[in-house]
C-alpha cells in the first residue's frame, strides 16, 4: 500500500512538472508570436520592412537599376570567339588542263587531281563595337526613367499602404470607444429592461413599453457584440497588410485625434510626379521609334587562323593560314514593310495619352488637396458640436434616470430620452469616423515619401 502511494505521488509530481512545462513553452511561443504596437507610427515603421507590396516595388526598383547597367553594356564592344573542325573524308578531286602539267598533251584534255588535306581546324576571333547607335543612346535614357518610376512607385505604394494602415488602426480605436459606449448603454438598457419587466408585472405599464424596454436591451447586446467582432476584423486586416500571422496587441488607448497643422505645405505627390516620369517615358520610347530611321554605324575586327593536317590531332606537319582584317560598317535602313512607321505611331499615340493622363493627374492632386481641407475642417468643427451635444444627451439620460427612480416621470419618458442618447451617439460615432479619416489623410499627405 505505501509503495503504492509513493508510485502514485511521483506520478502526480511527473504530470505537474509535464503540464508546468507545457505553459511555459506556450507562454513563450505566444510571447514571440505577438506584435505589440503603441502607435500608428511603428506599424508603420513595421510595415515598410515587411508590407509584400512595398517590397515588390522595391525589386523593381532594384531591377531598374541593373537595366540601366545593362544598357550601358549595350555601348561595349562585343566579342566573340568561334572555332570549328571538319574531317574531309573523301576530297572531291578536281580536273585541271593536262597541259599544265604536259606540254605535249592534247587540247581539250584534263587530268583529275585532289587538293586539300583531310583534317581542317578553324578558329576565329570577332569584336564588334557600334560607334553611332542612337537607338542604343535612347536606351539608356529608356532605363534611367524607368528608374526613376521605379522609385516613384515605392513612394506611392508606401503611401497607399500607409492609408490602408491608417484606416485599419482608427477604425479598431473607432470600434474601442464604440464598445465602451455600448457597454453603458447595455448596462442601462439591462436595467430599464428589468424595471420594466417588473412594473408589467405589476400591471402598471403596457406590453408595449415592456417590449420596447426588451427591444433596446437586445439591440444593446447585439452591437456591442458587433463591435468586438468588427474589432477582430480589423485585426485581421492588420495582419493580412502585415504579411503576418502572428497575433497583433495594440496597446494605444483610444483619444480623441490631434489637430493636425493643415498649413503646413503639402509634400509633393508622388502620384504626380510618377504620372510626369511616365510621359517622359512615352516621349522616350516615341524619339527611339523614330530612331530606327537612322543609320548606324560600328567598327569590325576580325582574327582567323586555319590549321590543315593529313592526321587527327597531330600538328606537327601542318599548313597554318592566317587571317586578320578591320573595317567599318554602315546600316542605312531603306524599306521595312511600313513596320517601323506604325511603330512610331503607335508610341505618338502613347505619348498624347500619357500627356492627358499627367494633366488629369495635376488638376486632381490639386483638387484633391483642395478637397482634403475643406473635409478636414468641416469634419473636425462637425465633432467637435456633436460631442457637446453629446455631453447635454447624457447629462439628459442622467437627469431622467434619477427621475424615473424617484416616480417623477414615466417609464416611456424615461426610455424616450435613451432612444435620444442612442441617437446622439450614433451621430458622435459617425462625426468622430469621419474627422479620423481625414485627419490620417491629411498626415499621410502631408509626409514626405521621396526622401
Amino acid at each position: 500500500m505505501i509503495i503504492w502511494q509513493q508510485l502514485t505521488v511521483q506520478i502526480m509530481n511527473n504530470m505537474r512538472f509535464k503540464m508546468l512545462m507545457v505553459c511555459i513553452f506556450s507562454v513563450t511561443v505566444s510571447a514571440r508570436a505577438q506584435l505589440r504596437f503603441q502607435n500608428l507610427q511603428q506599424l508603420w515603421t513595421y510595415a515598410e520592412q515587411h508590407s509584400v507590396r512595398v517590397q515588390a516595388t522595391r525589386v523593381s526598383a532594384l531591377q531598374a537599376r541593373i537595366g540601366v547597367n545593362e544598357a550601358y553594356g549595350a555601348l561595349l564592344p562585343g566579342i566573340t570567339a568561334n572555332g570549328a573542325f571538319t574531317d574531309n573524308m573523301t576530297i572531291q578531286p578536281t580536273l585541271i588542263p593536262a597541259s599544265l602539267f604536259n606540254p605535249s598533251a592534247p587540247p581539250d584534255t584534263y587530268t583529275e587531281a585532289v587538293f586539300g588535306r583531310r583534317y581542317i581546324y578553324n578558329a576565329s576571333l570577332v569584336a564588334q563595337m557600334g560607334i553611332i547607335d542612337i537607338q542604343d543612346w535612347f536606351a539608356i535614357k529608356t532605363a534611367r526613367l524607368n528608374q526613376e518610376i521605379a522609385a516613384l512607385s515605392i513612394a506611392n505604394a508606401t503611401a497607399g499602404v500607409y492609408t490602408e494602415l491608417a484606416n485599419a488602426w482608427y477604425s479598431y480605436l473607432l470600434l474601442t470607444e464604440a464598445e465602451r459606449l455600448w457597454i453603458a448603454n447595455a448596462d442601462i438598457a439591462s436595467i430599464s429592461a428589468d424595471m420594466a419587466r417588473n412594473l408589467f408585472k405589476e400591471r402598471q405599464i403596457s406590453e408595449v413599453t415592456v417590449n420596447l424596454a426588451s427591444a433596446n436591451q437586445l439591440k444593446a447586446e447585439k452591437n456591442l457584440e458587433l463591435a468586438r467582432a468588427n474589432k477582430r476584423l480589423q485585426l485581421n486586416s492588420l495582419r493580412l497588410l502585415l504579411n503576418t500571422t502572428d497575433s497583433i496587441q495594440i496597446e494605444e488607448t483610444f483619444e480623441v485625434p490631434d489637430v493636425v497643422a493643415a498649413g503646413d505645405p503639402f509634400s509633393t505627390d508622388p502620384a504626380l510626379l510618377l504620372a510626369d516620369r511616365q510621359q517622359a517615358l512615352a516621349k522616350s520610347k516615341w524619339q527611339s521609334t523614330k530612331a530606327a530611321y537612322a543609320p548606324v554605324l560600328s567598327a569590325v575586327y576580325q582574327y582567323n587562323t586555319q590549321l590543315a593536317g593529313d592526321q587527327f590531332l597531330t600538328f606537327n606537319n601542318t599548313n597554318s593560314l592566317p587571317q586578320q582584317y578591320w573595317g567599318l560598317r554602315l546600316s542605312i535602313p531603306i524599306f521595312a514593310g511600313n513596320s517601323k512607321r506604325y511603330q512610331v505611331q503607335k508610341a505618338k499615340m502613347s505619348l498624347d495619352q500619357s500627356g492627358r493622363e499627367w494633366e488629369q493627374a495635376r488638376i486632381q492632386s490639386a483638387l484633391n488637396d483642395s478637397t482634403l481641407l475643406i473635409a478636414y475642417y468641416s469634419s473636425r468643427n462637425a465633432f467637435t458640436r456633436s460631442k457637446d451635444i453629446l455631453a447635454l444627451y447624457k447629462s439628459n439620460d442622467t437627469h431622467a434616470a434619477r427621475k424615473f427612480i424617484e416616480g417623477v416621470i414615466s417609464l416611456d419618458e424615461r426610455l424616450r430620452v435613451y432612444s435620444d442618447l442612442l441617437s446622439s451617439q450614433n451621430e458622435y460615432l459617425q462625426n468622430l469616423s469621419d474627422y479620423m479619416v481625414n485627419q490620417y489623410r491629411l498626415k499621410i499627405r502631408q509626409i514626405n515619401f521621396l526622401k
